[in-house]
């Protein structure tokens, strides 16, 4: 998109028409994107806390301040006592950067994202089924041609428009559409067919030929096929991983990999992941620095309100009782406020660099405007950090990084080349030329018994009401207001317990029990019950502290078998 001004300020934004994305459309999230740039919560100044508060102070100051605790924790506990975490909310050079910066420059391998609870899972399976760097999926464009489109989640499409116009153009194309969707009371608008089952039921139905519709098996199991999901959704790296060799199995094509499309509410999910951010040999992820048990005394967070973001309150107990904390921000966040020091930092509208969107396209971005009052890049940080700590980390331009990228990551080849980064449609990273392992994996089955209801806990980590875009817009936080706790529920279950919207349900687990408000809704099926991930006290009393998945390193809610009584 382009952003509007009238000479002093942003005031409104433009479609590209002629992107071969988005085609000329934006989302209402796009069309009040601008209003990031006019916040009263930006971040202006450096700030270091003084007991309980946190004051104003200059860049030297909070850089002396960092580099004297940085150098404390390590003269004490070793380099591994730090943490770093960068950003999905970051470009590809500035998340490079904090990669280098933190094996080079504070030599620990505790490097991650908040992504780790969203859609690690997700990135986790592609490198476990091929072995390294995985390029492009699929192309969005691509998609209007599919013959068969099984989504996942009915929200793949509602939240992603330049998905769901592909939708729609193929559905008028002649294309058979799947809805696979446990949330989903009946089939709508161009689904042919619902499969109200979780994804890691799935691949075991596949493979029922007698509980399986013969009909869907047929448009499923075809040359042509294309996988929509939203990556925060997939609970486990087993269940993708399940799945995708489900679907391969009746392919007749030379490549048996689907078209696939990891769709993510954060800008730069898979740049983040391919930049490196994640953990170097040895090193711990974000759900391991913060566990109990976790050494880690001090982090290091980049772009990342990361208090929204944690699924367990041992995490957040962690994160509290933490020596040190440094923020590199753009707002006062959550997480800025219980900072030890909050640095300024550019919005990506006063950012240059590129992103690597959903289907494996990397764009470039182009400043809108320069770093605003006392903000610095990234880059500045680093540098400046580094050479309080007595070591050199070179501020190299946008380019000269993307020379280095070009050369160290494999599928990053061509972003070296400036004239094919300018085009429209930057570029698609190459396509992946592998097939899947035939040996299908197991993914855990979770079965419900009779008479009793089904709890599913989605992952609402980073739902749009959650979402830093959102929360800096006006406008956007009406549309997206925060939700108050509640269990949802069908209005045929809600009348059968005699029960009211508002009223409270005790709700039973083999792990525990809660209260809470019931809230009816007409699109969740019959004996199911829906809890917000982010209503962490009453999900953790259902559901302990959920399961580990061991490729991911990362913890998920299963579905659990409750029973409900009306209090």
């Amino acid at each position: 998109m382009f952003i509007r001004s009238d000479g002093k300020e942003a005031i409104g934004v433009l479609p590209i028409t002629h992107h071969p994305v988005s085609e000329g459309r934006l989302c209402h999230r796009g069309w009040n994107r601008f209003q990031n740039l006019r916040s009263f919560n930006r971040l202006s100044l450096p700030l270091v806390r003084e007991d309980s508060h946190l004051k104003e102070v200059t860049w030297p100051e909070a850089l002396q301040k960092t580099k004297d605790k940085i150098s404390e924790l390590v003269s004490f506990y070793g380099p591994q006592s730090l943490g770093v975490i960068g950003s999905s909310w970051l470009t590809n050079e500035d998340n490079y950067r904090i990669a280098r910066f933190s094996r080079n420059i504070l030599e620990t391998n505790n490097l991650d994202g908040s992504y780790r609870f969203s859609g690690a899972s997700a990135l986790a399976a592609f490198t476990q089924l091929f072995s390294g760097p995985f390029g492009s999926l699929g192309s969005i464009p691509a998609l209007g041609e599919s013959r068969t489109i099984l989504v996942i989640g009915k929200e793949s499409h509602r939240d992603f428009s330049p998905v769901g116009s592909r939708l729609i153009k193929a559905f008028l194309h002649g294309s058979t559409i799947i809805l696979a969707d446990p949330l989903c009371a009946r089939k709508e608008h161009f689904f042919k067919y619902l499969l109200p089952y979780p994804v890691q039921s799935l691949p075991s139905l596949f493979r029922d030929d007698e509980s399986f519709p013969p009909e869907v098996s047929a448009h499923l199991f075809q040359p042509g096929l294309a996988l929509i999901f939203i990556a925060d959704q997939v609970d486990s790296a087993s269940s993708l991983v399940s799945l995708l060799q489900s679907l391969s199995q009746g392919s007749r094509t030379k490549n048996d990999l689907p078209l696939v499309l990891p769709l993510s509410r954060s800008p730069n999910l898979k740049g983040a992941w391919d930049m490196g951010i994640r953990p170097g040999d040895g090193g711990l992820t974000l759900q391991e620095m913060l566990a109990e048990e976790s050494e880690v005394k001090g982090l290091i967070i980049f772009g990342d309100d990361l208090l929204n973001h944690l699924p367990s309150s041992s995490m957040l107990g962690k994160f509290r009782s933490l020596e040190f904390v440094l923020v590199a921000d753009r707002f006062f966040t959550e997480t800025a406020r219980m900072a030890h020091c909050v640095l300024p930092i550019p919005l990506l509208a006063e950012t240059a660099g590129t992103m690597t969107n959903s289907e494996g396209r990397v764009q470039k971005l182009r400043p809108f405007l320069g770093p605003q009052k006392e903000s610095r890049s990234v880059a500045e940080v680093l540098h400046d950090l580094s050479r309080l700590l007595g070591k050199d980390f070179a501020v190299f331009s946008e380019p000269e990084v993307r020379n280095e990228i070009s050369k160290n990551i494999s599928p990053y080849e061509k972003v070296a080349s400036e004239s094919d980064l300018e085009g429209v449609g930057g570029i698609l990273l190459p396509a992946l030329n592998a097939q899947l392992p035939r040996e299908l994996s197991k993914a855990p089955e979770q079965a419900t018994e009779e008479n009793n209801y089904r709890l599913l806990v989605p992952n609402t980590l980073y739902a749009w009401n959650r979402n830093q875009m959102i929360l800096e817009s006006p406008v956007l936080r009406i549309e997206y207001p925060s939700d108050r706790l509640a269990v949802r529920m069908s209005p045929l279950d809600a009348k059968e317990l005699k029960i009211r919207m508002g009223e409270k349900i005790k709700i039973r687990s083999d792990r525990g029990e809660a209260l809470a408000p019931v809230e009816l809704d007409e699109n969740i099926p019959s004996k199911v019950l829906m809890l917000p991930s982010h209503f962490i006290e009453v999900v953790e009393r259902l559901a302990g502290q959920g399961e580990r998945d061991a490729a991911a390193r990362t913890v998920f809610f299963p579905n659990l078998s409750v029973t409900v009584e009306k209090i």
